[in-house]
């Protein structure tokens, strides 16, 4: 038998505990439910950028998106979409490429989306399953890689009940996240936070943004190695107050060996400007090189 004295501090232990857990718990769990989890699962990290001076070398390789802004890989003009796809409805996404073409249609009157794969005069229908909503899918070596949304702006009880499913299953975190579909599999998959997939021509990496809910307006620019499947953040920048769209453009290099990040940016830091930035914010002008995994800044004052 226990001395009463020990009883009697367990209660009052417990009694404590509870007093302080319940509160905490109750005021959690309200916020979960009126704000959202935040950047929970989003993979949203600040990395302070470091500079490295370019050199001759450097901006040789830099000049190829001076003389030509659109040096990534895009798809063709005036390609003419095949007729499976165009009476399908319309098309929100295409991307041409030389061996495979892929279109995300919406049907007219149900708004249904139809994921179509073109390889010559072969189309093949990728079914999607109901409870999707994908957008820009792109070729990612054998698979299909799509953005999927699934928003926490849903009634207060279905987001409590998500997010406590969430602590097992971090495919429910995330706002938006990467699926794919094909290779081993023939169903989707998930793959990782992440949206505005960039692949470099020959699908080795892809630049890909993380972000909080709601695109909050703060990203991580995140390397995806496709080959080996590790993901490097390489640097953290808000978006610039002014622009309506996000303010900064991602662009491979025709040999896959290096990624611009050009545009403006409202700084690097995730509360406060840097280098000046004021109503116009910072121009941007900086060169990822992906085997020296190094970024270059190729402004005029650098």
């Amino acid at each position: 038998m226990q001395p009463a004295g020990k009883a009697q501090n367990r209660r009052w232990v417990a009694a404590v505990l509870t007093a302080l857990l319940f509160p905490a718990i109750i005021l959690h769990g309200t916020c979960v439910a009126v704000l959202g989890p935040g950047t929970w699962g989003s993979g949203l990290e600040e990395v302070a950028p470091v500079f490295h001076e370019p050199d001759a070398r450097v901006r040789e390789l830099a000049a190829e998106f001076e003389s030509n802004p659109d040096a990534a890989a895009k798809s063709p003009e005036d390609h003419p979409v095949p007729p499976e796809v165009e009476t399908a409805g319309r098309v929100l996404s295409s991307t041409v490429g030389a061996a495979q073409s892929i279109y995300l249609v919406e049907e007219p009157v149900s708004k249904r989306q139809r994921l179509f794969a073109v390889t010559g005069s072969d189309v093949v229908e990728i079914p999607i399953p109901d409870d999707f909503v994908i957008a820009r899918p792109r070729q990612v070596g054998p698979r299909i890689v799509a953005e999927r949304w699934r928003p926490w702006a849903i009634p207060a009880r279905q987001k409590l009940a998500r997010y406590v499913a969430s602590w097992t299953d971090p495919s429910l975190r995330p706002e938006v996240a990467l699926y794919a579909m094909g290779g081993e599999s023939d169903e989707w998959q998930y793959v990782m936070p992440g949206h505005s997939l960039a692949v470099s021509p020959n699908a080795s990496h892809a630049a890909l943004l993380r972000s909080g809910a709601l695109l909050a307006g703060y990203y991580s620019l995140v390397i995806w190695n496709v080959e080996t499947d590790r993901t490097e953040t390489v640097l953290s920048l808000r978006e610039h107050a002014e622009q309506g769209t996000r303010s900064f453009s991602l662009s491979w290099s025709k040999d896959s060996s290096a990624l611009q990040i050009a545009g403006r940016t409202g700084g690097f830091e995730r509360r406060s400007s840097q280098r000046g930035a004021d109503a116009e914010g910072i121009a941007i002008n900086l060169l990822y090189v992906v085997h020296e995994r190094a970024i270059y800044d190729l402004s005029p004052s650098s």
